[in-house]
């Protein structure tokens, strides 16, 4: 007895799906590599630049060809959390002086929390 997947008349269907599984993988390996060839753990930028990656990408992606209810609205919740991670990436806090590095810290903790929220309150929803 054939498994359900290779019953004669469901073969050339699972070949099909197979065989776009299989272009989409190497396109996620392409997609990917330029990201993760530069992953480390030594810091959380490295973390916070896959998720910025990957929330970017299916911002736009959800604004474009989303099926979702409140795709715009998940299309704009994914791309400020991509943008807050961002500005915790690009922190230059060791150029400035003491009076602007005080008022910096503060936006940091501020984005911080934000993107907390954000991510806590929407992950499950985003992609359902």
């Amino acid at each position: 007895m054939f498994p359900y997947r290779w019953v004669p008349r469901t073969i050339i269907p699972n070949l099909r799906s197979a065989f776009w599984s299989i272009v989409r993988g190497v396109r996620n390996v392409i997609r990917w590599t330029p990201i993760i060839w530069y992953d480390d753990w030594i810091d959380y930028t490295y973390l916070a630049r896959i998720m910025e990656y990957k929330m970017r990408r299916d911002g736009k992606l959800f604004s474009k060809h989303g099926t979702l209810v409140n795709r715009d609205r998940t299309a704009r919740e994914l791309l400020i959390c991509a943008e807050l991670l961002k500005r915790l990436q690009d922190d230059e806090s060791d150029d400035l002086p003491r009076c602007r590095w005080q008022i910096h810290n503060t936006r940091m903790k501020e984005w911080n929390e934000m993107l907390g929220r954000q991510i806590s309150k929407h992950l499950r929803t985003w992609w359902d």
